[in-house]
């Protein structure tokens, strides 16, 4: 052999053993934090409800879908969602950008036992307005799900029990998932607008005391409270990322959980194929 077939061969295996090495890191950075708010959330907004809430028993926003992304392996998502108080419970609507176009549908995610279940997923496009809803029934101690296109009325929906009982109260809005910055929409805005929370059945969206916050920083990505019914999540595009020049393969398997996975398993596959081929 000689040094320019063995080369090759060096650099692809010191990549595999760097890609499983990343791995493991954050194998082991997911057991110490298994909760939410999880690793690949960045910029985002939680509330508190009025003192004596025993749960959050609806809660709805808007939100218009952003322009199309330059086409790329990246998949994300802005939402809003809600947990119980030990965050272990994840209830949501999703707006997923996947490379190249733009979906939506309602995710559940458990954490103890891991567990998740999406509902229908469905195209949509760059300008529509997605209605979100979170809607508790007590009959059967569930919520509904609902994620609506409001330019054609089609909803992915899906019903959710409540794990051993717990009540949600813990409200959050989000961007997740983390790519190179370039990635992103090139709007640099998401704004969550209508929101509107019932609390144990009575209106209190004026009482909730919102907050901005960030997981894990990416791209300037904040939040902002504009009022108890409007919260925006910006970035911006051109900021350099930690993520400029980590493996693709990397990106999807560390951003492939919760709601995410198949996009990832999809990604891993494209580049899998593409390797054959080359």
């Amino acid at each position: 052999p000689t040094a320019t077939t063995v080369l090759p061969r060096v650099i692809a295996t010191m990549k595999t053993t760097f890609i499983f090495a990343t791995l493991a890191v954050v194998a082991w950075a997911a057991t110490v934090s298994a909760q939410d708010p999880a690793t690949g959330w960045m910029a985002y907004a939680r509330g508190k409800v009025p003192a004596g809430t025993e749960r959050i028993t609806s809660m709805e926003m808007k939100w218009t879908v952003s322009d199309s992304a330059a086409p790329s392996f990246a998949f994300y998502s802005p939402w809003f969602g809600m947990d119980p108080a030990d965050n272990l419970n994840l209830i949501q609507p999703v707006n997923p950008w996947t490379g190249s176009s733009w979906s939506y549908y309602t995710e559940y995610f458990q954490w103890q036992p891991e567990a998740n279940s999406n509902s229908a997923q469905m195209p949509i496009n760059s300008g529509d307005v997605l209605h979100g809803s979170l809607v508790y029934s007590a009959s059967d101690d569930s919520y509904t799900l609902t994620q609506t296109n409001t330019a054609n009325g089609q909803a992915s929906s899906q019903v959710v029990k409540c794990q051993d009982g717990k009540k949600f109260i813990i409200p959050y809005v989000v961007y997740e998932k983390t790519f190179p910055c370039n990635s992103y929409p090139p709007d640099e805005n998401v704004t969550f607008f209508d929101i509107s929370v019932e609390c144990d059945g009575k209106d209190c969206t004026q009482e909730m005391q919102w907050s901005a916050h960030v997981k894990d920083a990416n791209c300037d990505m904040t939040a902002h409270i504009m009022s108890n019914t409007e919260i925006s999540i910006t970035w911006d595009t051109s900021a350099s990322s930690r993520y400029d020049n980590v493996d693709p393969k990397v990106l999807a398997m560390i951003n492939g959980n919760g709601w995410a996975a198949p996009h990832a398993k999809r990604v891993l596959d494209q580049l899998r194929n593409q390797e054959k081929r080359a």
